[in-house]
């Protein structure tokens, strides 16, 4: 995974001293490779022993494993150098809106893939599988990715269930049995409501999965089965319609990983239900 990409995603929980010490890394990210701790340390105006606390942080056994990936980040950077991912400004002609958004969704989907532990994803879609019953869990923009999913999931005749009223969600974890999968989908994962909601089901012993952005947060620490997904870098609503891409991706990663397990059967599933609308298509 991508050294950037992990201290990006993971800024909003460093502490005041590591976040001092991923800007420094980031702001020299072109210098590193070259430098020794100790070099490192007095660049960030630090010690040493901070800076190996800091790369364990980020998942490596040290600084030198950090220094070589870091390397590796900087010559993927070099190759794509041209393209530059923006925020849209009020000054932005339309085709540059079309540009930084179509980039921003786009980058979004590529740091998602980084970020997607194929192992995890499978666990996740064999406990779909076996589910007797699937309630899925989200907020706001959150809310409208698990409506897709339990669309999704109706038309291979699983027993979905998704309710747009945070108080109705939180209901449903209260009668969630052992057999049954919970779905939380929290890009920050720090959502009150799909926290308790997990947290409920959790403690009545259905498999839970939760999709959020990386690292530790609330509604991750409490699932079973935990989905990453990326966003890209800006702090403006760009970024919440990335991680909205993002969270659909993983989405459509679940239901055609489903479907492909009872091809067959799914297959009769799906052709019904595009049969039955399509008197309702205009004909030319």
């Amino acid at each position: 995974m991508s050294v950037v990409l992990k201290i990006n995603e993971m800024k909003d929980q460093l502490t005041n001293s590591e976040q001092k010490i991923a800007n420094c890394i980031l702001d020299n990210s072109h210098k590193v490779y070259n430098m020794s701790i100790h070099e490192l340390a007095n660049s960030c105006n630090t010690s040493s022993s901070s800076i190996v606390r800091f790369c364990r942080k980020m998942g490596f056994d040290g600084f030198k494993e950090f220094k070589i990936e870091l390397a590796k980040d900087v010559a993927d950077s070099e190759k794509n150098k041209d393209i530059v991912y923006e925020d849209v400004s009020v000054d932005d002609s339309i085709q540059a809106v079309i540009n930084k958004i179509s980039s921003g969704n786009i980058k979004s989907i590529e740091n998602t893939l980084e970020l997607l532990d194929s192992y995890e994803v499978e666990k996740a879609i064999n406990a779909l599988d076996k589910a007797n019953n699937i309630y899925l869990y989200g907020i706001g923009a959150s809310g409208l990715v698990a409506m897709d999913f339990q669309y999704k999931l109706m038309r291979i005749n699983r027993n979905a269930f998704m309710y747009l009223d945070s108080h109705t969600q939180l209901s449903t974890s209260v009668n969630i049995q052992k057999d049954d999968v919970a779905v939380g989908i929290s890009h920050s994962g720090k959502t009150l409501e799909i926290f308790k909601a997990m947290d409920m089901a959790n403690m009545k012993g259905a498999t839970t999965i939760s999709i959020t952005k990386y690292g530790d947060n609330p509604v991750s620490n409490v699932s079973d089965i935990k989905l990453y997904v990326g966003g890209i870098e800006q702090n403006l609503r760009v970024g919440a319609i990335a991680s909205r891409i993002a969270q659909l991706t993983v989405v459509d990663i679940l239901f055609v990983g489903l479907a492909r397990k009872n091809f067959e059967v799914v297959s009769d599933h799906l052709k019904g239900t595009k049969e039955i609308v399509e008197e309702f298509k205009i004909e030319k």
